[in-house]
């Protein structure tokens, strides 16, 4: 793996946790540029595609950092954030790849993250779609609200697990990335464990960008739509000719 794609790869994990830490837009764009800067000395200025979204993607998340404290323009950030992980995607892409031997430690914490989001993301999904039944019955029938669980408590543990969730499904993602760097010699490849994975983990983003606006029938399919990208990729892309070498189907 070169130095500039695992700064990229880097950048990329640190906006996905930026979602909810403030600081991790500020750190993955000091990675994207570094990156940029790299590959700059290597192969000459703006030699590629790749330089531009990293400069364009680092610009964006600085951007996005400085809106943190400002309540009203949080969405805006959001945006921001999703539009620079987006084009260090794309980067990822234009960069060179490399083969090479994969260490052990790297297939554990693969599967060991997915097991996590798998198990976190059943909760929340579950709480999620809960909770948006339950607000469509209680706009329906407001009496109901007396023997139904409280909508808040249901909120409350979607979030945290959706959370967590999210948070391993990108380590899992990210770990996958270098996994197809090694085995397929490029991080984004048409295979559908891939790019199911891919996908839902997207979907996921997508709900927390929204995640104030969804209502009812919208955000319950948004999360059944993910979780149910992440469980063909564990039971049926296989059957689909991946060609991923793990053997534990994570």
């Amino acid at each position: 793996m070169t130095l500039p794609a695992l700064l990229v790869l880097g950048g990329v994990l640190l906006l996905a946790l930026g979602f909810f830490w403030p600081r991790g837009p500020v750190l993955a764009a000091l990675l994207y540029l570094g990156a940029a800067l790299a590959e700059a000395l290597a192969k000459g200025l703006f030699a590629g595609p790749a330089q531009p979204a990293l400069v364009l993607g680092g610009l964006l998340a600085l951007r996005g950092e400085t809106l943190f404290l400002r309540p009203r323009l949080f969405p805006l950030r959001r945006y921001l954030v999703l539009l620079a992980l987006l084009l260090g995607l794309f980067a990822l892409k234009a960069l060179p790849h490399p083969g090479g031997e994969l260490p052990l430690l790297l297939t554990l914490v693969h599967a060991g993250a997915f097991v996590v989001a798998y198990l976190a993301l059943a909760v929340g999904v579950g709480a999620g779609v809960m909770g948006a039944l339950q607000d469509l019955r209680l706009r329906a029938a407001p009496e109901r609200a007396l023997l139904a669980a409280p909508l808040w408590s249901l909120r409350r543990l979607e979030r945290g697990y959706l959370k967590v969730g999210y948070l391993a499904a990108t380590l899992g993602l990210g770990s996958g990335m270098a996994w197809a760097w090694g085995h397929f010699g490029s991080p984004l490849v048409l295979d559908p464990k891939e790019a199911s994975v891919l996908l839902a983990w997207l979907l996921l983003t997508l709900y927390l960008l929204l995640e104030e606006r969804l209502r009812g029938y919208p955000r319950m399919g948004l999360l059944l739509l993910a979780y149910a990208l992440l469980l063909f990729a564990f039971l049926g892309a296989p059957f689909l000719g991946s060609r991923h070498p793990s053997r534990l189907g994570l």
